[in-house]
C-alpha cells in the first residue's frame, strides 16, 4: 500500500522591508527545494507582509501566523516548513506555545510537525532553539538601541525610510524648492488658512509629498508639527542638535507650533465649519446664547437673505435661544471689518500689540509650564491611588493646578493671538486691500484674534476686544 505524502505549509516572514529584497521568495524557494528532498507535500504556502514581527506581542498578532494555527485545527496540513525557527517566532516559549497548542490538538507527532531545510526539529529542541531566539532578539534590540542613541546625540538623521520632504536624498542637505513650500506653508497659517486650504493651494499649484501624493489637510498639519524642521534630532524625547540647517528659525518655530497648539485645542469645540465671517463671537444680549448665521427668504420676488440670528431650537427640553434678536448680515459684517480697520489704524493699539524679541521664549516657557502643570495632575491622582493624598487632599491640590492651568492658557493665548495678529497684518498692502484680496479664513482668524465676542441686542450692539487681558470698547463712529 502507497504511503500517503505528508501534508506540508511552507511559512515565510521577513522583519523589515527592504527595498529591492528578495527575502521572502529565498525562504519559499530554499524551502521546497528541501520539502521535495524529504518527500513532503507542499499544500499551501504563507508569507507575512514584510516589517512583520515575530518579537512583539511574541509574535501572536501577526495575520498568517494566525491562518497557520486554524490551518493546523482544521487538518488543511500535518506539517511546517520555516527557513529558521525564528521566522516562525522569536517570543520565546510562550511565542511558541499557540502553535505547539494547535499540533496537539490536531493529534500530531510534536516531534514530526516542524521543519527547517535541515530536517525535523523536535520538540525539545524548539524548547532549547526558542530561548536562543528570543535571547539573540533582546540582543539585537539592544545593539539597535545603543546604536540610534549614538546616533541621536550626534545628531545623525535617521536611516533607511523615504525621503524626507524639505530635504535632498542625504536627508541633510535642504531641498530649497520644498524649503520654499515649507515656509509658504507657515505664511499661510500666521495668516489664518484653514489646513484644508493650505493642501488646496498646494494640490492647485502642482506641488507633492516626497511619494508622489496629493496634499491633505492632517498632511500639512502633521508636516508642520515635525521637529527636524528646526534642526533637532530627538531620540526617547530628548532633542540633540541636528547637523542639518533647520528650515525655520527658532522665534518662528515656536509661534508656529504656539498657534498650532491653540487650533488643536480649539478643534475639539468645532463641530463643523463655519461658513458666516462672525460665527462663535455674536451672542444673544437676552439670553446669552451664540447666535446662528442663517438664509432667509421673506418674499419670493425679492432675493435671499443673509441673517443672524438667536434661534429657538425644536427641543424645549435642550437649552435653546429665546429668538429674540436677528441682525442682517451684511449690514453686521459691514460694520464689523469698518471697526476692525479703524482698531488697527490706531498706532496705541499696534504698540500695545508689539512682540519683542523675547515673546517667543515666553510662549515656549509657557507650554513647558502647561505640560509640568499636567504631570502635576496626573502625579496627584496616582498618590491618591496608592493613599499619599486623602480625598479632601485630592481635591484642593486638583483645584491649585487647575487654576494655574487656565492663568497658563489666558497668557498663552494672549501671547500667541498678539503674535498671530502682527503675522497676518499685509506687508505693502493696506488692511482694506488685503481685506478685499484674502479668504474667509484669514478675515475670520483676524477678527477672532481682535474680538473677544460681540453681545448683540435689539437696537444696542456692544463689540469687545481685549489686550493684556483688559476689556476696551472700539467705536469706528468716534
Amino acid at each position: 500500500m502507497e504511503k500517503t505524502a505528508i501534508k506540508a505549509v511552507i511559512y515565510a516572514r521577513q522583519s523589515r522591508t527592504i527595498d529591492g529584497s528578495e527575502s521572502i521568495q529565498n525562504q519559499i524557494e530554499t524551502c521546497r527545494l528541501a520539502a521535495e528532498r524529504m518527500g513532503v507535500d507542499v499544500v499551501s504556502v504563507l508569507a507575512e507582509p514584510p516589517s512583520t514581527s515575530g518579537y512583539q506581542n511574541r509574535g501572536r498578532t501577526r495575520a498568517k501566523f494566525k491562518e497557520l494555527l486554524k490551518g493546523f485545527e482544521n487538518g488543511d496540513w500535518q506539517m511546517v516548513m520555516a527557513y529558521k525557527t525564528d521566522r516562525l517566532s522569536r517570543g520565546g516559549g510562550p511565542g511558541w506555545a499557540p502553535l505547539l497548542e494547535a499540533i496537539e490538538k490536531a493529534n500530531l507527532d510534536l516531534d514530526r510537525s516542524v521543519a527547517t531545510p535541515s530536517g525535523f526539529i523536535s520538540e525539545f529542541e524548539i524548547g532549547i532553539r526558542a530561548t536562543m531566539d528570543r535571547e539573540e532578539s533582546k540582543k539585537h534590540s539592544e545593539r539597535m538601541g545603543d546604536n540610534a542613541a549614538r546616533s541621536a546625540k550626534q545628531g545623525l538623521p535617521h536611516k533607511g525610510g523615504r525621503r524626507v520632504f524639505g530635504y535632498k536624498e542625504d536627508r541633510i542637505t535642504i531641498e530649497p524648492s520644498e524649503a520654499a513650500v515649507l515656509r509658504e506653508m507657515a505664511k499661510m497659517v500666521f495668516k489664518g488658512q484653514s489646513f484644508k486650504h493650505i493642501a488646496w493651494h498646494l494640490n492647485e499649484q502642482g506641488f507633492r509629498t516626497t511619494t508622489g501624493k496629493l496634499w491633505y489637510p492632517i498632511t500639512v498639519r502633521n508636516m508642520l508639527r515635525k521637529p527636524r524642521f528646526k534642526g533637532v534630532r530627538i531620540y526617547k524625547g530628548i532633542e540633540y542638535k541636528a547637523i542639518w540647517e533647520p528650515i525655520f528659525d527658532a522665534d518662528t518655530w515656536e509661534r508656529l507650533q504656539a498657534l498650532l497648539d491653540i487650533r488643536a485645542e480649539a478643534k475639539a469645540g468645532v463641530p463643523k465649519p463655519r461658513k458666516y465671517l462672525l460665527t462663535g463671537v455674536l451672542f444673544c444680549g437676552a439670553c446669552g446664547m451664540p447666535l446662528n448665521g442663517m438664509t432667509k427668504r421673506d418674499n419670493p420676488q425679492r432675493p435671499i437673505r443673509r441673517t443672524y440670528q438667536c434661534r429657538v431650537q425644536g427641543d424645549a427640553v435642550k437649552k435653546h435661544g429665546c429668538g429674540g434678536v436677528t441682525r442682517n448680515a451684511d449690514a453686521l459684517e459691514h460694520w464689523v471689518r469698518e471697526s476692525i480697520f479703524f482698531h488697527l489704524k490706531s498706532s496705541a493699539v499696534l504698540e500695545l500689540l508689539g512682540v519683542d524679541e523675547k515673546d517667543s521664549g515666553i510662549i515656549k516657557g509657557l507650554l513647558e509650564d502647561r505640560r509640568k502643570q499636567q504631570e502635576r495632575l496626573n502625579q496627584f491622582v496616582d498618590d491618591y491611588a496608592v493613599g499619599l493624598l486623602t480625598r479632601p487632599q485630592l481635591e484642593r491640590a486638583k483645584s491649585a493646578a487647575n487654576e494655574e492651568l487656565e492663568r497658563i492658557g489666558r497668557l498663552l493665548t494672549r501671547y500667541a493671538s498678539s503674535n498671530a495678529v502682527l503675522s497676518m497684518l499685509p506687508v505693502g498692502k493696506t488692511v482694506e486691500e488685503a481685506w478685499a484680496e484674502e479668504s474667509d479664513d484669514w478675515k475670520r482668524a483676524l477678527a477672532e484674534s481682535l474680538i473677544e465676542r460681540i453681545v448683540i441686542t435689539k437696537g444696542i450692539t456692544k463689540p469687545y476686544y481685549y489686550i493684556d487681558g483688559v476689556a476696551a470698547r472700539f467705536d469706528p463712529w468716534v
